[in-house]
């Protein structure tokens, strides 16, 4: 696996079967955003800006200011893996009307939140510590598609501004009643499927715990949550649960990445050659969590690499985003069928 540095903010990390995340690594991440002029820095893992999904993990903290933005015709989404932050979004002539604060999935707080298409939204760090953030959207990536809010402070000016304007909007939240709204009850749509009816969809550890006793009940010993609305999205993500003795056939994505960050539980990744051997495995578990030096909680499975996941807890819960629209041709299991 390599690490190119961009630039002061920037870095790509690549590999030819799957460039991966590990606790470790994102230590290197912190030590990079405290040496960043404006604080943040981030951890690219898709293959240049032209592909079809964008893999971004992302460190800044309260001494960042990043103003409002949208993005015209793209779906985005953020895990926030360590820290807080505070999620505000705007109409058109910036005036506040949502309100969301997110967490790491140990607080209570929602620590997942998909953004809807052409809708501003600003955030900021809140606390004293890093905040560690994974960032989903669609490519290629494209200037004229990112837009910057007129309506608040520019980045060109001083930090203590936009401090300020993001002050201000949090005092707007608390007169005018604005709160996060109360957890979303997801749409059972079988045994093992939920979906989420709703544009802006946040997910906290309580509402996937359905999902994990669905995955425990089934006899295909799996389940999921969908958080898009359906199979022509642009961006596919699902929190899946999988519980022990689940058998995933090996397969590969004949033109689609994938990525897959682990929420809780313990697995491994193996990924084989033609020839049956081991290419490599790559163990998985949570961010931060107390397993072997090295294991990931964060891996990008680039096209065409064969692949198998393994449950080695009670269960594993993982998110996991791919490019619409949905398909099952886009994924061949020829090799377990050989």
């Amino acid at each position: 696996m390599k690490i190119k540095e961009i630039n002061a903010e920037t870095s790509y990390i690549s590999d030819s079967v799957a460039p991966k995340m590990s606790t470790e690594l994102a230590s290197s991440l912190i030590e990079k955003y405290q040496k960043s002029t404006r604080r943040r820095h981030r951890y690219c893992f898709h293959q240049n800006q032209n592909v079809d999904l964008h893999d971004i993990i992302i460190c800044y903290d309260s001494t960042s200011y990043i103003p409002p933005n949208k993005h015209v015709g793209k779906v985005e989404s953020l895990i926030v893996l360590e820290g807080e932050i505070e999620f505000f979004l705007f109409n058109d002539s910036g005036q506040v009307f949502d309100y969301r604060r997110l967490s790491s999935n140990k607080s209570g707080l929602p620590f997942y939140l998909r953004v809807p298409p052409n809708t501003w939204h600003g955030l900021r760090a809140v606390g004293n510590f890093p905040c560690v953030i994974k960032e989903t959207i669609v490519g290629p990536y494209d200037r004229s598609t990112l837009k910057w809010a007129d309506f608040a402070p520019a980045e060109t000016t001083t930090n203590k501004e936009g401090f300020a304007w993001y002050e201000d909007i949090a005092a707007q939240c608390s007169a005018k009643g604005i709160k996060a709204p109360i957890d979303e009850i997801f749409e059972k749509v079988n045994d093992t499927v939920y979906r989420s009816s709703r544009q802006l969809v946040t997910v906290n550890s309580k509402q996937l715990a359905p999902i994990i006793e669905a995955a425990k009940q089934s006899p295909l010993k799996r389940a999921r949550l969908c958080c898009h609305n359906g199979p022509e999205e642009k961006l596919q993500e699902m929190f899946i649960a999988l519980a022990l003795g689940v058998n995933i056939e090996e397969s590969f994505h004949l033109r689609k990445d994938e990525s897959l960050t682990v929420i809780n539980g313990q697995g491994t990744y193996s990924f084989p050659n033609e020839d049956g051997s081991l290419r490599e495995t790559v163990e998985l578990s949570p961010y931060k969590s107390d397993n072997p030096l090295g294991s990931a909680f964060f891996t990008r499975i680039n096209r065409y690499v064969p692949h198998k996941i393994i449950v080695n807890s009670n269960y594993l819960l993982i998110h996991e985003a791919t490019t619409g629209p949905f398909y099952k041709t886009d994924t061949d299991y020829r090799l377990e069928q050989a």
